[in-house]
């Protein structure tokens, strides 16, 4: 294996020479000595050093002198010739080729990428009983790996040693100064009612509505409150409090947020989001109007939708004394309709006989309602949006429920059973 006259590498004129031979010529012609070569990678203020040889940073011979050797050696017996010929008139002279450890690179490029990266912080946004609050954010950064990787190949390839400026990319927060500063209106509020005297159930509400208080929702990102409200248990704040469940009023770790979701339903429908998940409870309640009600169990059960306008929204939810109000903040639109709510009840179904027990503490004739029995439903529930003209424009069939009865259960003494079975 020898090289045609008129090869050159580098200036170095290797013709006649063997692949080993022209190896030990560009070595002894040529320094290639890059063990205390530091190139230097830079963003900023902040610079990193990156000795030659921890990437193994060296010449290639291999491919530089096997690409020399098939000059003139390639192609039909003529061209070959043409080519061996040429060389002496023109000879060719090679850029000698180098290589480096890619893997040892990215390694480096990984570990300034954990110094350069920053996410960002989102802007803040707290409405509090209509006084409104934000901050701005702040770009985030990002250094792109496989962006840097090529850019400083090019440099070493070319033997170019100088400083290197890492391209470093700005990252939007998740939600910006833009999305927050114009939520000034209220697209929808509703209020419901507690009694603030059972303590338990009240603290439930309070708490939960902590969790969904000032929540951004980005455009087109769906919302689970079985998600943000997260473990309904004593280790989280909530306690034991009435739920329904098969139709009946017992005790249970959370009891109280089904009318944090059912408040929120309600201020969910009149803005016009997306519902997306959400299923009525099996009886009708004393704080929503049948067909407006939405039950939520922890890992079971979720109310969820989507912020299906082009903006970011607010879900605000206050609590004073014993009223609980959700908010939807948005921006205001001159086309927005005026929303109704319209539950039609389509049939009713009649509780069966009431349940009677017996507690001797009782007064003869003295009869305590122990639970108060309830028709069942079936409920059709209508949307109907209007201009500003009061005009109807559209009506929307939301749901169809069914609600179950519920059998009543009425305490007397013995004597009054007995006289009851008698009758």
């Amino acid at each position: 294996m020898y090289f045609y006259n008129g090869i050159y590498v580098d200036g170095i004129n290797i013709s006649g020479l063997s692949k080993e031979t022209a190896v030990k010529k560009l070595q002894k012609e040529k320094k290639f000595d890059y063990k205390d070569k530091i190139i230097y990678l830079i963003y900023k203020e902040k610079k990193w050093p990156i000795p030659l040889d921890s990437i193994k940073y060296k010449p290639d011979f291999d491919s530089t002198l096997n690409y020399a050797y098939n000059i003139g050696r390639k192609g039909s017996i003529v061209q070959r010739l043409n080519i061996i010929n040429s060389l002496n008139r023109k000879p060719i002279n090679l850029i000698l080729s180098y290589k480096y450890d890619k893997n040892q690179l990215v390694k480096k490029l990984e570990v300034i990428k954990k110094d350069i990266d920053f996410l960002g912080i989102s802007s803040t946004y707290n409405y509090n009983y209509g006084k409104i609050n934000y901050t701005a954010d702040v770009t985030g950064r990002k250094l792109d790996v496989d962006t840097n990787l090529k850019l400083i190949e090019t440099y070493l390839l070319n033997r170019n040693f100088e400083d290197i400026n890492l391209v470093v990319q700005p990252v939007k927060p998740s939600i910006t100064l833009e999305d927050v500063k114009e939520l000034e209106h209220v697209l929808a509020s509703y209020t419901t009612s507690f009694n603030i005297n059972n303590y338990s159930r009240a603290s439930n509400i309070k708490l939960a509505c902590q969790k969904i208080n000032n929540y951004l929702l980005l455009p087109g990102e769906e919302f689970s409150l079985d998600l943000v409200l997260g473990p309904r248990t004593t280790a989280h704040g909530y306690m034991e409090a009435p739920i329904i469940m098969k139709n009946s009023v017992v005790q249970g770790t959370g009891g109280g947020v089904c009318q944090v979701a059912s408040t929120l339903y309600n201020a969910v429908l009149f803005s016009m989001l997306q519902v997306t998940s959400r299923i009525n409870h099996s009886i009708t309640l004393n704080y929503v109007p049948p067909g407006q009600d939405a039950t939520i169990s922890e890992g079971y059960i979720d109310f969820k939708f989507k912020n299906n306008r082009d903006y970011t929204v607010c879900i605000v939810a206050e609590v004073d004394k014993g009223n609980l109000t959700v908010k939807i903040i948005g921006r205001k639109r001159i086309n927005d309709p005026i929303v109704k709510l319209r539950p039609v009840i389509i049939e009713e179904y009649e509780p069966p006989h009431p349940e009677y027990v017996i507690d001797d503490s009782l007064s003869d004739n003295q009869v305590v309602i122990r639970t108060k029995e309830k028709k069942g439903m079936k409920v059709v529930l209508y949307r109907d949006s209007y201009n500003s003209q009061g005009l109807l424009i559209n009506t929307e069939k939301i749901s169809q429920d069914i609600y179950k009865p519920v059998r009543g259960v009425l305490a007397v003494n013995k004597k009054s059973y007995n006289n009851l079975k008698i009758n």
